[in-house]
């Protein structure tokens, strides 16, 4: 089964921090949604054989779309696809568009699953974000979502902001874990090339990020969601026993899955294509009919490589007896002395030919992930 990823490239006011492709001029968003439409349209013999069981409203901020734009593209997907009659929908959304009429709307459309950006129920770290919410938004927009009927709901929240005490932190965390929810995705904070933070930092108007205080907040939500019966199933996903987000464990697992819109990315058996990031050219191309996007084959050290790298941020790790019979690759062969490295300095386990990270390791899981790429 495959998915289907939207990028609804359009938000009201930019963060900081995101480096995201968005607009925040809305004037085109009808027109986008019917290029949209047309896209998925052109992908509809993409998937021969293969049913859809995930749509993923992502971007941007999908929750700026009115009903009968969520409803055409859509409609627009059942038209063309396949779907699962269990499919998993998720749309993201900023607390300040979840007024009971929104929701109401989203879920009537055929919205199942929710992913709030709160970020900070806090002020003061909203504010320094340029969020668009505040923090009374952040906890009612959860508390209202669960009236109106979602049982899957997922909490966006940032660590490692250099301004926030460790209290706060602490704050957080109790707040989010002590609402409706079933699934948090807790991100470490960085600073991106082109963004107004990688400005702030290198101007001093904002102070650096401290990696210690990064990993001890890390450390500290870790302990918390374990001591509550979450688990940590990928190094920035958590959730309640059997909460969670499909969509994204199948990107994890290299299932296949299409991308529409500006920037949006789409995987298919080693092949990858992605779209544009520039909302004018993606409209003036699926109207005149030129090409939209790139692509590439991957390599079989490339498939390895992203194997290795994928699977070394979940619970499930890399399966190297599945990269031997695939690829004819035998990966102990090639980095086994790295790997017993990282085993004696408590960093990875390796079990019945499955390596996967501790908690340690997933401190320093790119790191980790370099040291055992092939370049063959």
């Amino acid at each position: 089964m495959a998915g289907i990823y939207v990028h609804i490239p359009f938000c009201r006011k930019a963060c900081h921090y995101c480096d995201f492709h968005f607009s925040t001029s809305l004037s085109n968003r009808k027109p986008m949604v019917d290029a949209i439409c047309q896209e998925l349209r052109q992908h509809s013999d993409t998937l021969t054989g293969e049913g859809i069981e995930t749509i993923y409203f992502g971007g941007g901020t999908p929750s700026v779309l009115l009903k009968s734009e969520l409803i055409q593209i859509l409609d627009t997907i059942k038209d063309c696809f396949s779907l699962s009659a269990e499919i998993e929908c998720t749309l993201e959304a900023n607390p300040d568009d979840c007024s009971t009429q929104n929701l109401q709307d989203w879920f009537e459309s055929g919205v199942n699953r929710l992913s709030i950006g709160v970020q900070s129920f806090d002020q003061r770290d909203l504010t320094w974000m340029n969020r668009s919410h505040d923090h009374l938004q952040a906890t009612a927009s959860i508390l209202e979502a669960e009236k109106v009927g979602y049982k899957s709901i997922n909490l966006d929240l940032i660590y490692g902001v250099p301004t926030m005490p460790a209290d706060v932190w602490k704050s957080n965390v109790q707040q989010a874990l002590n609402l409706p929810i079933n699934h948090i995705s807790a991100y470490s904070l960085t600073v991106e090339q082109g963004t107004a933070l990688h400005h702030f930092v290198k101007t001093k108007k904002y102070p650096s990020l401290d990696e210690e205080k990064s990993a001890i907040e890390f450390e500290y939500f870790l302990n918390e969601i374990k001591t509550k019966g979450w688990e940590q199933y990928e190094i920035s996903n958590y959730c309640k026993p059997g909460g969670y987000a499909q969509h994204n464990t199948n990107y994890w697992k290299q299932k296949a899955y299409i991308g529409v819109g500006p920037s949006a990315h789409s995987y298919q058996s080693g092949y990858r294509r992605w779209n544009i990031a520039n909302n004018a050219k993606y409209l003036r191309a699926i109207e005149q009919g030129d090409i939209f996007f790139s692509d590439e084959k991957l390599s079989e050290t490339d498939q390895i490589n992203e194997l290795i790298m994928l699977g070394l941020r979940t619970k499930w790790g890399v399966d190297t007896s599945a990269i031997l019979d695939e690829f004819n690759f035998d990966l102990d062969k090639h980095v086994g002395q790295e790997i017993k490295n990282y085993e004696r300095s408590g960093k990875l386990t390796q079990s019945g030919g499955i390596i996967t990270l501790t908690d340690q390791g997933k401190l320093i899981a790119d790191r980790i992930a370099a040291a055992l790429f092939t370049t063959e």
